[in-house]
């Protein structure tokens, strides 16, 4: 049987693949492991989001306090924080999402008539003479998609808050999740370690190092500067008489969560409101955009991320589009993290190996392959 390299990572694919085809024929004992880590992720998730940001506040406080009451100090501060969003910001915001329900006709009908404004050039007219391009199928066509996205976004808004029923009592063990990573997360460290032949805890240690602080300044950055994003483009907006503003920068802030990919997302309902304005209004929302998001990502976000999270923006973008595919927009929010970590294993892994095939010299500096 063939021994080189190129057959055992065959072999290695075969064996895997085996292993996955016989795992389908008894999914009656994978399956109900399957759906209890789908009940977990969403906790597990939100648990690990708030400990990273929480963390660096409950050390600060533990240099002169007990953990456990620096806990608890920043807990009264996160309610205190959720208290004055629900009593400050979120009724302008609600206020403003039920305008825009209610105008939403309004608003197809204006992007139908700046359509048909369009059409009246003499250079567009040759081609909107032609069936497949002509204003009615255009119109009749962005009506329908505009139909189909709002449905879109009802049916989504019905779906999560049927999924948050479902896992009410997971959620409300996030509180204590947290909590228990917070005052135990840095033994976990060790744990993995005495997992571990001796040999292997220095790159493991490393590796843990490296992962932790890549995903702690990728959550820290992005919470930040979407805070930064949602202030910055709602006070824009504001400046430009763009309606719904607050509800607008609030779609911003959480787009920005999506690398690179983010801000378009964020243009295109932004730009269809705009429209009802005038169209050197949605000219002005792209430079609102443009010129937040440069601030926040050539000055705001290297101060905070730094070079931890080092993914070429090409690598990003094609990250993000294939994860939506799979796994939707939550995908496309958590596959530079995970691309991170893998990136982070793969390299100490090789630099393990490549360090540990080259044989030692003795101490008289004598090769002994000599």
């Amino acid at each position: 049987m063939p021994q080189g390299k190129w057959f055992r990572i065959g072999y290695g694919f075969i064996v895997v693949l085996l292993i996955a085809y016989l795992a389908s024929k008894v999914d009656y004992v994978f399956d109900p492991i399957g759906k209890v880590l789908a009940a977990l992720f969403v906790p597990l998730l939100i648990s690990g989001l708030f400990y990273y940001l929480f963390r660096p506040f409950v050390r600060l406080l533990s240099i002169k306090l007990p953990k456990s009451l620096a806990i608890v100090l920043v807990y009264i501060g996160a309610i205190g924080v959720c208290y004055l969003f629900f009593l400050m910001i979120w009724p302008p915001i609600r206020e403003q999402s039920i305008n825009l329900v209610d105008n939403f006709p309004q608003i197809i009908e204006s992007v139908r008539t700046w359509l048909e404004s369009v059409q009246q050039h003499e250079w567009l007219k040759e081609i909107g003479q032609k069936d497949a391009l002509s204003t009615e199928n255009l119109t009749s066509r962005l009506t329908g998609s505009l139909d189909d996205i709002l449905n879109s976004v009802v049916g989504s808004v019905r779906g999560i808050f049927n999924l948050i029923m479902n896992f009410f009592f997971l959620l409300g063990l996030v509180p204590f999740m947290i909590y228990y990573l917070l005052s135990e997360g840095d033994k976990f460290p060790g744990l993995v370690l005495r997992m571990l032949p001796e040999r292997y805890h220095p790159e493991v240690s490393a590796a843990l190092k490296d992962i932790d602080a890549s995903i702690g300044s990728f959550i820290l950055s992005k919470v930040l500067t979407s805070l930064l994003i949602g202030g910055l483009t709602s006070v824009g907006y504001l400046f430009i008489d763009v309606p719904y503003p607050l509800l607008l920068g609030l779609i911003a802030a959480i787009t920005n969560f999506i690398p690179y990919i983010g801000p378009l997302i964020a243009f295109i309902p932004t730009a269809v409101v705009a429209l009802t304005v005038s169209p050197m209004t949605v000219l002005l929302v792209g430079i609102v955009l443009i010129v937040s998001n440069q601030i926040e990502s050539n000055v705001i976000g290297p101060r905070i991320m730094g070079k931890q999270m080092n993914v070429h923006p090409l690598t990003v973008m094609l990250l993000a589009i294939g994860a939506s595919a799979i796994l939707g927009p939550l995908g496309m929010v958590i596959v530079v993290p995970v691309y991170a970590i893998i990136k982070i294993i793969a390299v100490r892994t090789y630099n393990f190996r490549k360090m540990n095939l080259i044989p030692p010299k003795d101490p008289l500096g004598i090769d002994p392959g000599e």
